[in-house]
This record gives C-alpha cells, structure tokens and sequence, in this order.
C-alpha cells in the first residue's frame, strides 16, 4: 500500500514539474522580445523635439509608401482592364492622312493659325483638340486647348495664376494622371508673354512607351486657359515650343466668336 501511494506520489511531482518548466521557459523567452523601453523627456525640450521629428518622418515615409502601393495597385487594375478590352475587341486600323487629302484648317481660339503639323481633330463647347503630324504625316501627338474657368482678380500673391492658387491645378493634373495610369514628374511657373503661366510636366504608360504630357494654365481676359499636350518623350521639345507658340497668340488677342465656342465646364 505504502509503495502504491509513493509511486502515485512521485507521478504527480513528475508531471507537475513537466507543466511548470515549459511555462517558466516561455516567459523566460517572451520577457527580453516584448518589453519595450520607452524614453520620457520633458515636454518641449530639444529631445522631445527631436523624438518628435522622428516619430512624424516614420509616419510620412510609412504614409508615402501606403501612396505608392495605392497608385501601384491603380496603374495595375489599369492595365488589367486594357489588356482584357483589347483581347475582346476588335483591333481598329489608325487611318493613315495622306498629303494630297484635305485636312481641316487648324485655327487657335485668336483666330492665328495653329503650329505646323496641327490639325484640327474634334471640338466641344469646352475644348478644342488637334491632331499632331510629324513631316511625314505621322501622327506623333495631340493637343488641346481649353476654358478651365474663370479668374479671381481680386486674389493676388504668390503661386496663383489668374488669382487661382496653383496647388489646385496641380490637383487636378494629379487626378487626372492617376485616373490614365500616369504620375506628375515636375511643376514649376514661368513667364511667357509677359504673364506668369505655371506648367505641370507629367508622364503616363502606354504600348507604344513612356508619353511625355504637358500642362499649361495660365489667365486670358478674365478666364483660365489650359493648353495640354500629349506625345512620345523624343517629341516632347518641340511641343513644348509650340504649346509656348500658342500661349503667346492666346495672350495677343482671343478672338470674340471662337471666346464663345470655348465656354467653361
């Protein structure tokens, strides 16, 4: 009886001490991993401040690559729904413009001729769009000019054109892009014809390549024009050139009837 009662004893400290050991080892492990020290400095001081501008750049870099995954997965779902359109439709063959065909006559909004090479291609009540030939009669770009709405001459100061601060063209542009699987390369104001203009450079992807797109705003008799451009990058100079061409002739004179065609949004 005494032998039973000492093995059944000694059973019972065995597993008691096996329960025991693998808890005191996970504690043991999980004490030195989990336990964070936290610094307390007083309120204000350079060392707040500097655990401050420190805690604030995690948050914008983590912030930014949130943005970055966002518009990533955006240009991706883009790319999806292109690839699934092109493989149910039908592709169309581009007409080819040959140089004996009459083409529209480009006029600008002044009433001035447009560039070589542009020509007129669609209109609406709020935008004039042109077709971009090369010398072949190739086409290499488009282009659009446009009302995007009215001026506030009662604002003045810096970063406006027309009254209207520029972050809000910026805005839009930025919409605009990430809407056509695009992304803003560069923003900067400069002077053309004697009046600021800001120009918003961008970029977007498409089969043939990388597209140089260019955006340009600036204040017309009241009204904000915006002229935009679309082209591959090794043409982007010389629409550069001549979206400044146009600008000019916009500031030079806006000709009643065509003010009329371009009415705002």
């Amino acid at each position: 009886m005494l032998v039973k009662r000492a093995i059944a004893l000694c059973l019972g400290l065995l597993l008691a001490i096996g329960a025991i050991i693998p808890l005191a080892t996970n504690d043991a492990e999980a004490g030195p991993r989990h336990k964070r020290h936290h610094r307390h400095y007083k309120k204000y001081s350079k060392k707040w401040w500097r655990q401050y501008h420190r805690r604030q750049a995690r948050r914008r870099a983590l912030a930014a690559r949130k943005r970055v995954l966002r518009l990533r997965q955006i240009r991706l779902a883009k790319a999806a729904d292109q690839a699934k359109a092109q493989g149910t439709e039908k592709p169309v063959a581009a007409a080819k413009v040959k140089k004996n065909d009459p083409v529209a006559a480009a006029v600008l909004p002044s009433g001035d001729p447009a560039p070589a090479g542009w020509s007129a291609s669609k209109a609406s009540p709020a935008e004039l769009q042109f077709r971009v030939d090369n010398s072949s009669g190739s086409q290499v770009g488009s282009a659009a000019i446009s009302v995007v709405g009215p001026a506030n001459p009662n604002e003045t100061g810096r970063n406006k054109v027309g009254g209207v601060a520029t972050s809000a063209f910026r805005r839009d542009v930025i919409d605009r892009m990430i809407k056509e699987n695009g992304w803003v390369v560069n923003d900067y104001q400069k002077e053309i014809g004697g009046q600021d203009v800001y120009v918003v450079v961008a970029q977007s992807q498409s089969r043939t390549g990388v597209q140089s797109r260019m955006f340009y705003f600036t204040e017309v008799d009241g009204k904000i024009y915006s002229v935009t451009t679309n082209s591959p990058v090794n043409e982007s100079e010389r629409l550069a050139e001549e979206s400044e061409k146009v600008i000019n002739s916009l500031k030079a004179r806006v000709r009643p009837g065509l003010r009329a065609a371009l009415k705002e949004d």
